[in-house]
């Protein structure tokens, strides 16, 4: 099988680890379509908690508004898709191992087009 960004450009697979700790990104120039593949990681658009969401769920997560994700009590594996490409790569980057820190959090966010949203993210109930 051919790795998804060879057959659909502006793709990528994300490793979730267990327990990442929610985010709220922003992508003013670019819309994002989250896949959730396997596990339940916790997604939220706009200003609402996240919440555990099952394999097959899909996210749209639209420009300039803000999205969060989250691990879940498992790995979880996402596809996600940039339009234009570019935020999803980041992405990738900002969620897998190693964690980052706040700051290289927010810089690495930059580099790549996305926004850290430095609000606190609601509790799920």
């Amino acid at each position: 099988m051919e790795p998804i960004d060879a057959v659909l450009p502006g793709a990528q697979v994300l490793t979730l680890p267990a327990g990442t700790p929610a985010h709220r990104y922003l992508a003013r120039r670019a819309d994002l379509v989250l896949v959730v593949l396997e596990g339940a990681p916790a997604l939220a658009v706009g200003a609402g908690p996240p919440r555990a969401r099952p394999a097959g769920s899909v996210v749209v997560c639209p420009r300039g508004v803000t999205w969060s994700v989250a691990g879940g009590p498992a790995p979880a594996r996402l596809a996600a898709v940039g339009f234009p490409s570019g935020p999803e790569r980041t992405l990738a980057a900002l969620v897998g191992p190693p964690p980052l820190d706040g700051a290289a959090l927010v810089a690495a966010a930059a580099d790549g087009g996305l926004e850290v949203v430095l609000e606190p993210l609601r509790r799920v109930p």
